[in-house]
C-alpha cells in the first residue's frame, strides 16, 4: 500500500446520501441494547468480554446512555459447554438487541467458509443488514462479513501488523467525529484488506496507513455498521500476552518463525532484552524456555495511549446505535 493509495482511499467523495457531520444526530441519552457476539476461545473469551463491556459502558456513561449487554456464542466457548453468562447465538432471533459487537477469533483454517461457525455467522450478518441494525465488527468478524457481503477476500501479509500503530484519519464521517488527522490503535493480525478493492465495492475508507494498510471503514448498504481491523478495546498487556503466546508457539515447534516484536509496545530496555532473549533461544525448542521471558510483570498498569481515540469512537458509534434505536416488537 502506497502514500498515495491512503489518500485516494481517505479523500473519495463521500456520496450525497452519506452521513456527514453537518447532519450528525444530537446527543440523545437514553438506554441501548448491545448483543456481544463473542466468537474468542480459552483465555480470550474472557478478555474480549471484559475489554468490550469496560469500554462501551465507560462510553455510555461519557454520553449519558445506559448501555446494556448479553452475551452470544456462534459455538460453546469452551470445553465444559455453554458459559453461564452466554447464550446461543440462535437466542437472537426471540431477543434482537438494539446494536450487535461481533468479535474476531484466531482462524483454523485459510478459507474463513471453511471455519465450522461461518454458516451461523453469515447469518447473523444477514439478520443484522435486513433489520439495518448497527454493528461493531472486530478483525477476523470484518473479514468474513466482507468476503460474505462482496466477495472481498482477505490477503496474507509478509509480516504480522502487530503494535500500537498509527493512521490517517477521515474527520469528515461522523464516526471519525471529534478526532485528531491521525489516531493510534492496536493491531494484531497476518491478513489484511487491500483499499482499491474495497473501495470498488463501495466501502468507504475512515482511517488507513501506507505501512499498515487499512483500519476501519464503513458502506452505505449497511448503515450504522463500522468494520474494524484492529483492536481499540485492547488493554494496555494485551498485545505483550499476545507476543508472549506466539513465543511459546516458537519453542513448541506450533509456529515456523520467531515472532517479531510489536510496535510500540515496549521501552527501549524490554525491547533490548526481549532481543537478547531471542538470539539465545532461536533454534532451541525449549518450552521450559519460557521461564525466563523478560517480560516485565506491571503491563497491566501502564497506561493505554490509544484510549481517547477509542472511546472516542465507540461514543460516536453509541450516538449512531440510539438514533438507529426501534421500539421492540416492531415488525422486521
Amino acid at each position: 500500500m502506497t502514500v498515495s493509495d491512503v489518500q485516494n482511499a481517505l479523500t473519495q467523495p463521500m456520496p450525497p446520501s452519506g452521513m456527514t457531520t453537518q447532519h450528525f444526530w444530537p446527543r440523545r441519552g437514553g438506554a441501548v441494547r448491545i448483543g456481544l457476539v463473542n466468537n474468542m476461545r480459552g483465555a480470550g473469551f474472557r478478555d474480549a468480554d471484559r475489554q468490550f463491556r469496560a469500554r462501551l459502558h465507560a462510553a455510555g456513561q461519557e454520553d449519558g446512555i445506559n448501555v446494556t449487554m448479553g452475551g452470544y456464542c456462534l459455538q460453546p466457548p469452551g470445553r465444559d459447554g455453554w458459559d453461564a453468562d452466554y447464550r446461543p447465538v440462535a437466542a437472537l432471533d426471540a431477543d434482537w438487541p438494539d446494536a450487535l459487537i461481533i468479535t474476531g477469533a484466531e482462524p483454523s483454517t485459510d478459507d474463513l467458509r471453511e471455519e465450522a461457525y461461518y454458516p451461523a455467522l453469515v447469518r447473523v450478518i444477514d439478520q443484522a443488514i435486513r433489520r439495518r441494525t448497527p454493528v461493531l465488527f472486530s478483525c477476523l468478524a470484518t473479514h468474513a462479513a466482507v468476503l460474505h457481503l462482496s466477495g472481498v477476500t482477505r490477503q496474507r501479509r509478509a509480516r504480522k501488523c502487530h503494535g500500537v500503530l498509527r493512521f490517517e484519519v477521515r474527520r469528515e464521517h461522523p464516526l471519525m467525529a471529534g478526532m485528531g488527522d491521525q489516531i493510534i490503535v492496536p493491531h494484531s493480525r497476518w491478513n489484511g484488506l487491500a483499499p482499491a478493492t474495497l473501495t470498488s465495492h463501495g466501502y468507504r475508507i475512515l482511517a488507513a496507513s501506507a505501512r499498515w494498510g487499512v483500519d476501519r471503514f464503513v458502506h452505505d448498504d449497511a448503515p450504522g455498521c463500522v468494520f474494524l481491523q484492529g483492536h481499540p478495546e485492547y488493554e494496555p498487556a494485551s498485545l505483550a500476552l499476545e507476543y508472549r503466546r506466539d513465543v511459546r508457539r516458537y519453542l513448541t515447534r506450533e509456529a515456523m518463525g520467531y515472532p517479531t516484536l510489536p510496535i510500540g509496545c515496549f521501552d527501549a530496555a524490554t525491547r533490548s532484552a526481549l532481543r537478547s532473549f531471542q538470539r539465545a533461544v532461536q533454534g532451541r525448542f525449549e518450552p521450559a524456555l519460557m521461564d525466563a521471558l523478560p517480560l516485565p510483570p506491571a503491563l497491566a498498569n501502564t497506561a493505554s495511549p490509544w484510549q481517547p481515540d477509542t472511546m472516542q469512537l465507540y461514543r460516536n458509534w453509541l450516538e449512531t446505535v440510539a438514533a438507529f434505536r426501534v421500539p421492540m416488537g416492531a415488525p422486521d
